[in-house]
């Protein structure tokens, strides 16, 4: 028999200040296109089931991407954290999802070969949490099931939904991924100069 694919919406958070950076990082050029562009793309072509991108208020990123079949959604309290971004992308996410699937926009290496890896295992078990992992390191995008989205709008601050797998009765599951794209972000300078020397000049 089978297995049967779960229902995954996807949410791409995007609306962050880029404080450590210095200026509007997704925008920064990467292999021809805007960082944020390879996580879009990567989403639009998996098994994900919509895809939301929250973006900042007046955005010029909102002008500058490819955002067809998408939804987009303004974060208009971002000045409060990730938090606040993240409960607006779930908000629009369908009623009879299974889970969402939390995409981080500075993650250009993110494939449309890993969302499908992490949302087939999430249809194998949809009661827990999905999170990449490689050599003991947890990476992003974490999968949340439907049964803890009330929970996600309880969240304040700067922070996404991370600190819930520490709650009673969360069952995490995590699924090797032998990509970088969940393991590698972008928050710095020195990190993008690094992204472009080791990454840039291959195919994407």
């Amino acid at each position: 028999m089978e297995q049967k694919i779960a229902r995954v919406s996807g949410v791409i958070l995007a609306a962050g200040k880029g404080a450590r950076m210095g200026r509007d990082k997704l925008l920064m050029p990467f292999r021809g296109k805007p960082m944020l562009q390879h996580v879009i793309d990567a989403a639009r072509r998996s098994r994900l089931e919509g895809v939301t991108v929250v973006l900042p208020q007046a955005s010029e990123l909102e002008r500058s991407l490819d955002l067809d079949g998408c939804e987009l959604v303004v974060s208009t309290h971002r000045e409060l954290g990730q938090a606040e971004s993240l409960k607006a992308g779930l908000r629009h996410v369908k009623d009879d999802a299974d889970g969402c699937m939390v995409l981080l926009g500075d993650q250009p290496l993110m494939t449309t070969e890993t969302i499908d890896n992490l949302v087939w295992a999430f249809s194998q078990q949809p009661e827990c949490w999905v999170a990449p992992v490689q050599e003991s390191m947890r990476g992003n995008p974490i999968t949340i099931p439907s049964g803890w989205f009330p929970k996600v709008f309880e969240l304040e601050g700067d922070t996404g939904a991370r600190p819930l797998l520490g709650s009673p009765g969360v069952a995490l599951r995590l699924v090797r991924i032998n990509e970088v794209g969940p393991f590698i972000d972008v928050d710095t300078e020195d990190q993008y100069q690094r992204l472009l020397k080791c990454y840039d000049a291959k195919s994407a």
